[in-house]
């Protein structure tokens, strides 16, 4: 069975088709009839509406037979489209050489007489045919093949037609294209009226009146069908007055399409004055003879959209004065394509002038090296992770070399949740007068810390000097005095030695030592020493897998510690506390987990504020300055890492901390 010949222009012809989206859809009665009415002039149980895919010919319309496709190898209409402009009639199929061992021939389908009209569009491409089957010999006859055609052109005329429809839903402000399918008859452009999503009337005469218009024209008029067959200016005085018929009688007169855009009307509407804004199109309606004898009426109302921008273009306004006023600087970062945009401001923190190009990388090369990988792992978190950016850090100016502290917040913001379209953008502020002020009070701290570190190494050295002679005399009210001083002491020194080491990290000089280590070593470690000191309650160490960590091993164990002993001191005795390190894709994440009193959600937000104390019944009798989660936190962010706590009330804590993997 030799396959039928492919046409030259076979890509344009199947283009063509695509372009119609007729392919796979349900069935429809226009079409339906169209085929019923070929099987009943030519007098064949089988009737079909094909169309020639690539691979594949699909029925449209199929009268007399259940399947909807067959291979187009197979096909009887593939050989059809190679003569547009003819009759393909096969007599008896059983003898001709094409079709004699093709399987619908040979096979249950009995296929023995086949006659198709080519469906040929305007540009001249045959889209597939209008057959009539038989599973008899047979022959039409002149009036039957010229009724034949005159339906393959009806058929061809319902699939433009419904063509222009579809193109019609899909865009709005595209409705040239609906006045050429208005063109064929007055019912038909009724018909698509009313099914349109947009507003839509039609008019007639130099009255315009109202010969017809859908539920969505009805609704913006505020009219029902009372309004049909009625002059617009009798139907519709409150649009008379705004001058619409004097406009639609020269467009009836020029025959040349009128069209407004987000036009701006006010009309009484539900029994008020109200304020629209409207797309709409007044557009000529012509004959064969190009005589103009109605116009279409094609509104969309624009009034929410409008609004919407203007709300949105007077935020953005009030936003723009609000950060003018309060000297902020802006950024955009396009998360996709890392386009940076600085605004006057911000490049003039960063030492640039306003009009001088500043791109992202230029930015972040005025951060000093102490903070640069910090800050851009942050911003890093939020560009891929949506993670709220809230950062402090300072800045050297490119030309002015001024050194400036700054604070940056923003958000990833997504349109309509399209990643594509994605963009990370906030304010950033000048902080440097709050952080030498802040800097003033670390000095201060630091000065006095210092200056009571040696007297107090003095009274410590006395206190365990009386402890000891005490002891040697056996004198228990002595001794349990000079436990108590001695238990005073090492309170004060283990104050004294936190606002060191707050006014350390605040000048920088808390420098981090690291190398590789194992995380289950630290482990190891911390369990062994915290396990003989806290006994009062369950440690529990969970097995750690071998983790290599780029780190400060000694300032990790501090920030360790530091959670297990605040979860003894802030959980009831004989309670557990769990200590865990897990490996989860680019980081490591340790938490200390107990079962006390749990911070309520204002506490958890400022917790790791520096001299931040939670103030309720429980606390008030257990000693502390806000110091110790302070200096965890800024251990971990100077490592690349994260701080936090989950917790609820009565049920206990979990406050864990994240390292970088790979550093």
């Amino acid at each position: 069975m030799p396959s039928a010949p492919v046409p030259r222009n076979e890509q344009e012809r199947l283009a063509s088709l695509q372009s119609y989206h007729i392919l796979d859809t349900a069935t429809e009665k226009d079409f339906d009839e169209l085929a019923e009415l070929a099987s009943a002039i030519c007098d064949t149980p089988v009737a079909l509406i094909s169309f020639v895919d690539k691979d594949r010919q699909w029925f449209k319309a199929r009268k007399g037979v259940d399947i909807s496709e067959t291979d187009r190898a197979l096909s009887f209409c593939a050989h059809a489209i190679n003569k547009p402009n003819e009759i393909l009639e096969v007599e008896d199929a059983r003898r001709d050489k094409r079709f004699a061992d093709n399987d619908l021939v040979t096979g249950d389908t009995n296929l023995v007489f086949y006659a198709g009209v080519p469906l040929v569009d305007n540009a001249g491409y045959p889209l597939g045919s209008l057959c009539v089957i038989d599973r008899e010999k047979k022959q039409l006859n002149d009036m039957q093949r010229s009724a034949l055609k005159v339906l393959a052109n009806q058929v061809m005329d319902k699939l433009t037609l419904r063509k222009k429809i579809l193109e019609l839903q899909e865009s709005k402000n595209r409705n040239s294209r609906l006045n050429k399918l208005l063109m064929t008859k007055e019912q038909e452009a009724m018909q698509i009226i009313k099914n349109t999503p947009m507003a839509m009337a039609l008019h007639v005469g130099l009255d315009m009146t109202i010969r017809f218009a859908n539920d969505m024209m009805l609704k913006a008029w505020d009219k029902d069908e009372l309004v049909f067959h009625m002059p617009f200016a009798k139907a519709l005085p409150e649009l008379a007055a705004l001058d619409f018929p004097s406009t639609m009688r020269q467009v009836y007169r020029t025959g040349i399409r009128y069209e407004q855009t987000e036009a701006h009307m006010s009309y009484e509407h539900q029994g008020e004055i109200k304020q629209f804004y409207y797309n709409y199109a007044f557009t000529p309606l012509k004959d064969e003879n190009g005589q103009v004898w109605g116009i279409l009426n094609t509104a969309f109302d624009m009034t929410a959209v409008v609004r919407n921008r203007l709300a949105a273009e007077s935020a953005e306004e009030q936003l723009r004065l609000a950060v003018q006023s309060a000297d902020l600087g802006t950024w955009y970062i396009n998360a996709s394509t890392r386009e940076f945009i600085a605004s006057p401001k911000l490049k003039e923190l960063f030492g640039y002038s306003a009009n001088e190009p500043m791109g992202y990388e230029a930015a972040i090369a005025q951060i000093p090296d102490e903070h640069r990988d910090r800050i851009a792992h942050a911003v890093e978190d939020t560009l891929n992770h949506g993670t709220a950016y809230d950062v402090e850090y300072p800045i050297v100016g490119y030309r002015d070399k001024k050194l400036r502290w700054v604070r940056a917040t923003g958000n990833l913001f997504k349109s309509g949740g399209d990643t594509a379209a994605a963009h990370f953008s906030g304010t950033i502020a000048d902080i440097t007068e709050r952080r030498e002020d802040e800097q003033r009070k670390n000095d201060f701290i630091g000065m006095v810390s210092h200056e009571l570190k040696t007297p107090l190494t003095s009274i410590s050295g006395y206190t365990q000097l009386q402890l000891a002679r005490t002891i040697k005399a056996d004198d228990k009210a002595g001794q349990e005095l000079a436990i108590k001083s001695k238990r005073q002491v090492d309170r004060m020194q283990a104050l004294i030695t936190g606002f060191l080491d707050v006014a350390r990290l605040t000048e920088g000089k808390i420098r981090l030592n690291k190398k590789e280590f194992d995380m289950a070593t630290l482990f190891d470690i911390s369990a062994h020493e915290l396990l003989a000191v806290h006994t009062t309650h369950k440690l529990i160490f969970h097995k750690v897998e071998a983790i290599s960590i780029h780190a400060d091993q000694e300032k990790i164990e501090q920030v360790l510690v530091n959670f297990i002993n605040n979860a003894v001191k802030y959980s009831q005795s004989g309670s557990e506390i769990n200590v865990d390190c897990i490996a989860q894709d680019n980081h490591i994440t340790v938490s200390v987990t107990d079962q006390g009193f749990g911070v309520s959600p204002k506490d958890q937000k400022h917790i790791f504020e520096r001299f931040y104390r939670v103030d309720n019944a429980k606390t008030n009798q257990i000693s502390g300055f806000g110091i110790g989660l302070y200096v965890c936190k800024e251990i971990v962010e100077r490592h690349g890492g994260q701080t936090g706590v989950e917790s609820e009330i009565g049920q206990g804590s979990r406050f864990w901390f994240t390292l970088p993997l790979g550093l």
